[in-house]
């Protein structure tokens, strides 16, 4: 069953909507573990979705037997997504994409989802104290970020397809120099064919290396719940909607 409520975010100051995936079974007794995932219009419904084909995130639920986990989605902004999902501004252009200086309301943004959008879900609903945040390309850009920002608050985090070539040098900078949770849960994934340009030719391997040094840098800070896999696929939904099951299994499997 997927609820929806409007909350006025601060990036725009403007009403954003929030889609929410509630399973009927939570209870106080019985509290749901929750994920928190970005660009929810992509997420449930594949007539809504930007490539036509959503995540399908209630049926991966189910392939996996999973009953017991409720998915909030935060909508994408049309003009602002960039800015949001990025701390940090960009010195890279790409034609007919965007331009130098996009980013940098990454810290909103996130910390709208922490003081505001999280107490929120539990005032309206029965909650555990387990969450996770996953998102793809530069929504997983920012989960990573969460992960950074609030070591203490994520169990879990989903990594699909990171766009850290938005600022990479910031970005491992910062997480190199980060008290990351080392028990936290990081599952890392990557398409071996994924793009963000034709223009671009070697976009592939940037992606592919992103993901790797996402890993690499988690690695050597000696993280203990890691996950690292190249799949075949592109840069869409479709490719993130074959692997999202994985990655619950394993939240899953690390939670005990």
């Amino acid at each position: 069953m997927i609820e929806t409520f409007d909350i006025l975010i601060p990036t725009t100051n403007s009403l954003r909507t929030i889609r929410v995936y509630n399973p009927g079974n939570c209870t106080k007794n019985h509290p749901c573990d929750v994920l928190f995932m970005h660009d929810a219009q992509n997420i449930f419904d594949d007539e809504m979705s930007y490539h036509e084909v959503s995540w399908r995130v209630i049926e991966g639920l189910k392939q996996t037997n999973t009953h017991h986990m409720m998915i909030v989605g935060i909508d994408n902004s049309p003009t602002e997504r960039m800015n949001e999902y990025s701390p940090y501004e960009t010195t890279i252009e790409l034609k007919d994409r965007f331009i130098k200086g996009l980013g940098g309301k990454g810290f909103i943004y996130i910390d709208f989802i922490v003081n505001t959008l999280i107490p929120k879900i539990t005032s309206m609903y029965h909650t555990s104290t387990n969450r996770y945040m996953a998102g793809s390309s530069m929504g997983a850009y920012i989960s990573m970020f969460a992960a950074m920002r609030y070591p203490s608050l994520f169990r879990g985090i989903g990594c699909f397809s990171i766009a850290s070539w938005f600022n990479e040098k910031q970005f491992l900078s910062d997480l190199n120099a980060s008290k990351i949770n080392t028990e936290m849960s990081f599952f890392i994934t990557v398409g071996n064919d994924e793009t963000s340009s034709s223009d671009v030719k070697e976009f592939p391997q940037i992606y592919i290396n992103n993901s790797k040094n996402v890993y690499e840098t988690l690695k050597q800070k000696q993280v203990k719940h890691l996950s690292f896999h190249i799949v075949d696929g592109k840069h869409n939904e479709r490719q993130w909607m074959q692997v999202f099951p994985d990655f619950i299994k394993f939240i899953k499997e690390k939670k005990g």
